[in-house]
């Protein structure tokens, strides 16, 4: 009789003990992660681009659920977005694709600790829960200005349309160049008509115009400057939104336009098999942020297993050899980088050959 009873105890406290390591096993958390991207609009096909990223990386994923919205390119759009996936989905993390929209939502972000991967370059760079994913600052800026200041002796600068973050960029600009060697400066105004202004930047004869642009402003700009400028011989200096969008520009105004056009950008790290995945799935190429999707959602699934307060920490501690290269942050959440200048050649952008 003693030895049933000493039995059964056994069973018991081994039925007990497996009961409580099932109850204490780390089981993966469901994430619910908004995503705003401009889905619409003049870059709605690089949204379109980073959303198969996302989708593609998440695969048959079960614990990570997403909410996709549509920014527009455009800051009231990417608030409304911000507002619905807060307020009504309950998301955990923001995955946000354009500048514009991060303008406008960083006020509430910072009033949270909700972790936040921007794709492309912010506004401000401050030790908050954004973590920057594009691997530059406005560095890239600076650089541009030192190497057209080393080919060019009169710049006419030209700037702004539809997001500050460009009037910044163009602040950065001016500080690679001495101030002799702008001739004449032009924050343009959103879809305004440029003949009045480029004719009296023409009259100041400049040997290249910047074209620090969104997409829209920089085709009409251009249309004008072709048609104003007749047979003279003037350069381009491309920024780097520029030639990340270069295809869509020669659709609109060719390649000629474009010949000698001077850049800085990052070295190409996207690796090949990413490229090759992306293509196989969608038949068609991935384009710019694609793989910055790609290596925000390899690190959201990383957090699963991982109590949500310690997930600005382990973000911090990012060290990823991504699909789009090395992926580290620095104090500010803005991700490490190394620049290349460049130049349009025979149809496309090169490594300048020093």
């Amino acid at each position: 009789m003693k030895s049933k009873i000493i039995i059964i105890i056994v069973i018991v406290l081994a039925v007990a003990l497996l009961i409580t390591r099932i109850n204490t096993t780390s089981e993966p958390n469901t994430i619910e992660v908004g995503v705003i991207l401009p889905l619409s609009g003049q870059y709605g096909a690089v949204g379109e681009s980073m959303k198969n990223s996302i989708l593609m990386n998440l695969g048959e994923t079960g614990n990570i659920e997403v909410v996709f919205e549509d920014s527009k390119f455009d800051a009231k759009f990417g608030l409304s977005a911000f507002q619905k996936l807060t307020n009504i989905d309950k998301v955990d993390i923001i995955i946000n694709g354009d500048s514009p929209s991060l303008e406008v939502i960083t006020p509430y972000v910072q009033q949270t600790d909700m972790p936040v991967f921007q794709m492309f370059e912010a506004r401000t760079h401050e030790n908050d829960s954004i973590f920057q994913l594009l691997p530059f600052s406005y560095e890239l800026f600076s650089n541009l200005g030192k190497l057209a200041e080393t080919k060019y002796k009169k710049i006419a600068l030209v700037y702004g349309g539809s997001t500050d973050v460009l009037n910044i960029d163009a602040d950065y600009f001016r500080q690679g160049v001495s101030s002799s060697t702008i001739t004449d400066t032009l924050n343009l105004v959103a879809g305004s008509d440029y003949k009045t202004e480029i004719t009296k930047m023409l009259s100041k004869n400049p040997d290249a115009f910047t074209l620090i642009l969104a997409k829209d402003d920089g085709i009409r700009f251009l249309k004008q400057l072709n048609v104003l400028k007749g047979s003279r011989k003037i350069s381009l200096i491309c920024d780097v939104n520029t030639e990340f969008i270069i295809d869509d520009y020669i659709k609109a105004v060719g390649t000629s336009t474009f010949e000698g056009c001077l850049s800085t950008n990052l070295p190409n790290t996207t690796s090949d098999q990413f490229k090759n995945d992306y293509k196989n799935k969608y038949n068609s190429n991935p384009m710019i942020g694609s793989d910055w999707a790609y290596d925000a959602t390899t690190i959201i699934k990383s957090l699963a297993t991982i109590p949500k307060d310690q997930w600005i920490s382990k973000i911090q501690a990012t060290n990823l050899d991504g699909v789009s290269g090395k992926v580290a942050f620095d104090e500010t959440g803005t991700r490490f980088a190394v620049s290349e200048n460049r130049i349009f050649k025979d149809g496309k952008f090169v490594k300048l050959e020093e």
